[in-house]
This record gives structure tokens, C-alpha cells and sequence, in this order.
């Protein structure tokens, strides 16, 4: 009989303990913020799709100091001279003439979460537009590269100076690459960190794509 209300009375302050603690680790977990589940962003299947894909960039001037903003020295920032995509691109837009010469390509690479846009024009230029998405733990970068040759000087530092400016109200960190308008060529990158995607991933690549759908058919 001893035995049997021994055991109850051990069972019942095994059972407050187990509450108590139940209750103060509840306590813990939520009060003074120390540690908040909900406070930790999760990475979405898109982020983790894109921080796993494989850009492959092609660099050289590796040793080269990286250019001030206002400098037009060349630099060695990430994706300075070209981006190689490792999958097969879907067409989402082409276009091509004969009098004068002109053609315009927009395709997707939704494995490597970009667009491109090749445009030619008689006598004006040779223009390439990339967009691509990269990722680490601080979440999605969008990137955008221009790498054009051209027939004049004047044509070159409009589109330097539109993508300075378009750059600069996004936010983005700008990276002449070459930006020398006398040897009419240029190389730039503009880098946005965004935080995590509050859009899919496939929306923004179709809107990018639309977007450079307009571009083919500007100064015609």
C-alpha cells in the first residue's frame, strides 16, 4: 500500500515538472524575442532553386582595382565580361528584316533564372542586354549586364547615361566594366540586392522578357 501511493506521488510531481517546464521553455521561445521561429525567413523552393543553379561567368582583368562609379577605368567585378547560361534558352520573341538589316532575339533560360536580348541594327549597333538572379544566405540579387559595341560615340553614352540613371533609381550598385564611349563599347553591370522574392520566380522572368520584347522594337 506504501509502495502504491509512493508511486503516485512520484508520478504526479514527475507530471508538474514536466509542465513547468513545458511551460517555461514555451515562455522562453516567445518572451524578450530570444528565440522567434516566425522572426527567420525561410528561403522559398525559387531561392533555394536559384542559390543551387550555376552561373557561369567569363572574367578577365582579374587583378584589376575596381572602378569608382564616376571613374571609366575597367574593373574586375563579378560578370565584368559574359554570362554563359548553361541551359537552352526558350524563344519568347524574334524578329528579323532585311531592309536595312535588323534583328532582334529575346529568349528565356528559366534553369539559370535569365533573359536575354540580342539586337542588331545596320550601322547603329550591336546590343546585348542579361538579366539574372542570383542568391546567398542574405537573399535574391537581381543583375542586369550590358555589353554593346557601336557605330558612333553619340549612341553609346545615351545608353550609358540611361543605364547609369536607370541604375542608380533602383537602387542598384553600378559596375563599369569598360565604359570607354571613344573605343565605342561598353561593359556594365547594375546589381540590386532584393531581400527574399515576394513574386515567383517564373513572373519575374516573363515580366524582364516583356520588357525587352519593347526593347527590340525602340529606335528601329
Amino acid at each position: 500500500m506504501k509502495n502504491r501511493v509512493l508511486g503516485k506521488i512520484l508520478v504526479a510531481l514527475f507530471s508538474g515538472a514536466l509542465f513547468w517546464g513545458v511551460a517555461a521553455c514555451s515562455e522562453k521561445n516567445t518572451a524578450g524575442g530570444t528565440i522567434d521561429d516566425n522572426a527567420v525567413a525561410e528561403f522559398s523552393a525559387d531561392e533555394k532553386a536559384i542559390m543551387e543553379s550555376k552561373m557561369d561567368s567569363i572574367q578577365i582583368f582579374a587583378d584589376v582595382t575596381p572602378a569608382d562609379i564616376g571613374d571609366y577605368a575597367m574593373d574586375s567585378t563579378d560578370f565584368w565580361y559574359e554570362v554563359t547560361f548553361s541551359g537552352v534558352g526558350e524563344e519568347y520573341f524574334s524578329i528579323e528584316e532585311n531592309d536595312p538589316f535588323f534583328y532582334c532575339y529575346v529568349r528565356i533560360y528559366h534553369m539559370d533564372f535569365g533573359v536575354q536580348i540580342i539586337k542588331s541594327i545596320m550601322n547603329v549597333s550591336e546590343f546585348m542586354q542579361t538579366f539574372f538572379l542570383t542568391a546567398n544566405e542574405d537573399g535574391i540579387a537581381y543583375h542586369t549586364k550590358l555589353d554593346n559595341d557601336y557605330y558612333d560615340v553619340t549612341n553609346c553614352e545615351k545608353d550609358l547615361s540611361d543605364f547609369e540613371q536607370a541604375c542608380e533609381s533602383e537602387g542598384g550598385t553600378l559596375h563599369r566594366h569598360k565604359a570607354e564611349c571613344s573605343e565605342k563599347s561598353l561593359h556594365l553591370t547594375c546589381s540590386t540586392s532584393v531581400g527574399h522574392l515576394s513574386d515567383n520566380v517564373e513572373d519575374i522572368l516573363d515580366t524582364r522578357a516583356q520588357t525587352m520584347k519593347k526593347l527590340c522594337m525602340e529606335d528601329k
